[in-house]
């Protein structure tokens, strides 16, 4: 059964792999949910220690402590008193279980994938959302996702086109049976860069050498989902070009945009959102001017802002002529119903009646729709007090949402005292210049883009730009210095929940800091690199850290220049540019055994032993793990320890000690566990299939990689997904299960490929060639896998170099000598899709 779990207010979904707490996604890592399923699927009996850790970890030995590490997990999610400790004996999951059908969990807005937040299906108190006067495009929108796989909303800043849009996405939600995800564009400052937002977005990780496009379009090709890419203008061409190939690729997925303009793709349909509907002038009904949807917003806002507030039948016309004045722009009429309370209706209206008509002549040459806009973003601007204006201002840094505490941290100073700043915000969120984020399980707030561009101008303008900048950029060390101390102990994704919404704002502070503080933007660089790892946007973080390191002098210090050099080195260390990696960690340990920095050099060591076992210099490799061990083990950095342990299995499988291997792949299993290091623990799994391949335990190595792949695949590792496919063609081969080979390879070749990593796996298809009978196509294969090693300088692994040997044995015994050679030679002139179609035909 895959119906989900139902206790209190929560929803376990094993389908899903997901906890929800009153419909919203809580951060667990993989094995906490492992251990909460096996407990729940069990609820009321007693499960001992010893069936949870079979049900959990497999063969893995684990300790009670690590058990008891992810129970405590748990118990801080649900309540101290949902899991009870049997004395000696086991865990109780004693809150009444009941299932409840998939069909129906939909509605409820709590079981599916996605990241729409709960806002746009129901409001706090649990009633559909008030959407006002957009009933007919509404209608139509949906209608046209029905019926087209992307779908434009197109018009003018202000006119609501994004709050329709994921109105629309939450009513067709229960279409798609992989959610629907909201790609926020309007911070992305490169183009290139969009499929990789949308890849984040989707928790699909992008390889070192992958190009971000073809993963997504391979991850997306059997989903059925809808993606909603918001503010599209600034990117048109690029977020154009990402759909058409999505669409292409993946039948199952729909886009629905937002933008100023049409991305002019095929098979577009384009849905112009108007204004809301306005009176005319003249004498007409109150009924009919209460109905109207721009005097029906007016009313709505102005009430939130001013409880008192009331609006009699005489003066609708004042209200009507209001909303004409202000285009009947939705964000327009906000703004100015906030003020309708304090002012009074016929004070606003003739305020309005000097101030947009001057601003508006102004700006002649502007669109007239984003001029009335703008009008009334400046008209609004001038009716703050100087302190609001302050606020404002400043908050205009945040490139995204952010807390009271942020809030205060960046607007307040000497002469704006911080404890004032949350008065200042209160006032500005009910004078719509401000606006809460719904759904979000900690308040936070942000500035509607309309209303931050023009901010930015005034911020630009003022005396204060500087300061406000810096402590903008203070503000996000701040965060990044946290997250670095949470990452040794924190789950992969409790850290991710955390910590991912700082990211535009890192990026902001970036673009000011290596123009203006370039000391500032190698401090923020050098501490920013796990994050940019951890979101799998290697070549942003790059290229991020790259440009931050142009400013490196000779007297720059050397903590600073230490932290930076490792993050290049991380961030290059999987690409092409290993050498480059090399020489920059190199230069990172050096400095940080220069100031005695032993944890941060026990990282970099860890960091620098991979590098040397990717470069084949196995002796320097193991020295300098087993010295990382050392330094991580006093300081207490388990999740790096983890790394250490699973990059130290590999050296010694590679130097053919299987038993110390085996040893280092137990502890790494338990740390990453322990921690909650999900990548890390899928690593380890990945390499225990090859050590046991490798030490000959065939039958150990099939069923070990049959349970990675099971663990792999709802991930979104697919590059460790790709090398467990591939060890067990490889596996399969030496038992001689030749269909298998088949199987396996068609589910390995795309991911391997993707991850520049396909090269290995012809040594084992020549071998199944020659297997099947097929000794012709098996030299050929040969000689295109030897032509590639040789051309990339790649060492064959253990296991290719006995696929190898076995290959040259077979095909002596097939062919003659003669023969070999030159079909060898006809091989190596072959393209990488005709030896792997050549290697799959049967």
């Amino acid at each position: 059964m895959t119906e989900p779990y139902c206790f209190g207010r929560f929803t376990l979904d094993p389908c899903e792999r997901t906890l929800y707490a009153d419909g919203v996604p809580v951060a667990l890592g993989s094995t906490d949910f492992r251990v909460l399923l096996a407990l729940v699927e069990d609820a009321g009996a007693i499960v001992t220690k010893s069936q949870l850790i079979s049900r959990v970890w497999g063969p893995v030995a684990v300790t009670d402590n690590a058990l008891y590490f992810h129970i405590s997990v748990l118990r801080r999610a649900l309540g101290e008193d949902c899991i009870q400790n049997e004395q000696r004996r086991g865990y109780r999951f004693v809150v009444p279980v009941q299932r409840k059908e998939r069909a129906s969990s939909r509605s409820e807005g709590n079981v599916r994938e996605g990241n729409l937040p709960s806002f746009w299906s129901e409001n706090a108190r649990g009633t559909p959302a008030r959407l006002i006067g957009r009933n007919e495009q509404l209608l139509i929108a949906s209608n046209l996702l029905a019926q087209s796989r992307l779908v434009t909303l197109t018009g003018p800043g202000g006119v609501g086109k994004t709050t329709l849009a994921l109105q629309a996405a939450a009513e067709a939600a229960s279409g798609f049976a992989n959610g629907v995800w909201l790609v926020e564009l309007a911070a992305l400052s490169d183009a290139d860069l969009v499929p990789d937002a949308i890849a984040s977005t989707l928790r699909v990780r992008i390889g070192a050498r992958a190009a971000p496009l073809d993963i997504l379009a391979r991850h997306l090709e059997r989903k059925s989902l809808l993606i909603v890419l918001d503010n599209c203008e600034h990117v048109i061409a690029a977020a154009a070009h990402t759909s058409e190939a999505l669409l292409t690729a993946a039948p199952g997925v729909k886009i629905l945009a937002t933008s100023r303009e049409p991305l002019s793709c095929s098979g577009e349909h384009v849905l112009n959102i108007p204004p809301l509907v306005v009176p005319g002038e003249g004498t007409i009904p109150s009924d009919l001017l209460r109905s109207a949807s721009a005097v029906a917003l007016f009313a709505e806002r102005a009430t939130e802002a001013d409880a008192k507030f009331r609006i009699d039948d005489e003066q609708l016309t004042t209200v009507a002529r209001i909303c004409r004045r202000v285009d009947g722009l939705p964000l327009a009429i906000e703004m100015v119903a906030s003020w309708a309370g304090l002012l009074g209706l016929e004070i606003l209206d003739a305020r309005l009646v000097g101030s947009l008509k001057a601003w508006l002549r102004a700006r002649s040459t502007a669109p007239a729709r984003h001029s009335t806009l703008r009008a009334t973003v400046e008209w609004s601007y001038d009716l703050l007090s100087a302190a609001e204006q302050t606020v404002l201002r400043r908050l205009a840094v945040f490139a995204d949402s952010f807390t009271i505490e942020a809030a205060e941290s960046v607007a307040g100073d000497s002469v704006l005292p911080t404890g004032q700043v949350f008065d200042h915000l209160a006032g500005l969120i009910r004078k719509s210049m401000i606006a809460a984020v719904p759904g979000s399980p900690v308040s936070r707030y942000r500035l509607l883009e309309t209303t931050r561009a023009f901010m930015l101008e005034e911020l630009a303008a003022s005396s204060d730009s500087r300061a406000a900048r810096q402590r903008h950029a203070a503000h996000v060390l701040r965060v990044l210095e946290e997250a670095t101390r949470e990452f040794e102990t924190r789950s992969d994704a409790v850290w991710l929940e955390r910590y991912s919404p700082v990211l535009d704002d890192l990026r902001a502070a970036l673009d000011w800091a290596v123009h203006e503080e370039p000391g500032l933007a190698m401090t923020l660089a050098g501490m920013s690199w796990p994050l940019w790892r951890e979101l799998s946007l290697r070549t942003e973080g790059g290229q991020r850290l790259r440009a931050a390191a142009a400013g490196l002098r000779a007297g720059t210090p050397a903590a600073l220049e230490a932290r930076l050099r490792h993050g290049l080195g991380h961030m290059w260390s999987q690409t092409a540019a290993s050498k480059e990696a090399h020489e920059e960690i190199e230069r990172a340990v050096s400095l940080y055994r220069a100031f005695d920095a032993r944890s941060e050099l026990g990282g970099a060591l860890t960091t620098l032993g991979y590098l040397l076992l990717m470069l084949g210099r196995m002796n320097e490799a193991e020295q300098a793990i087993l010295e990382a061990v050392t330094l991580l083990e006093r300081a207490g950095w388990l999740r790096t320890l983890a790394i250490a342990y699973s990059t130290l299995l590999c050296i010694e499988a590679t130097l053919g000690r299987f038993d110390a291997a085996l040893l280092a792949g137990e502890k790494a299993a338990r740390l990453s566990e322990m921690v909650g290091a999900d990548r890390t623990a899928l690593v380890v799994a990945a390499n225990m299939v090859q050590l046991l391949l490798e030490g000959g335990d065939v039958e150990g190595a099939i069923s070990a990689g049959r349970q990675a792949t099971s663990r792999m695949r709802d991930t979104r590792y697919s590059d460790l997904l790709g090398f467990v496919f591939g060890m067990l063609a490889a596996a399969h081969t030496v038992k001689g299960n030749l269909d298998e080979v088949l199987t396996v390879t068609r589910e390995a070749a795309p991911l391997l490929r993707d991850d520049g990593r396909l090269f290995w796996l012809f040594d084992h298809l020549a071998l199944r060639a020659c297997l099947a009978g097929h000794a012709k196509d098996a030299a050929l294969i040969a000689g295109y896998a030897d032509a590639v090693f040789e051309k990339a300088s790649h060492q064959r692994e253990v296991m290719g170099r006995r696929a190898v040997e076995r290959t040259c044995r077979l095909l002596r015994d097939a062919l003659p000598e003669n023969e070999i050679a030159e079909l060898r030679r006809l091989g190596a002139r072959l393209s990488e899709d005709q030896a792997l179609g050549l290697a799959l035909s049967d």
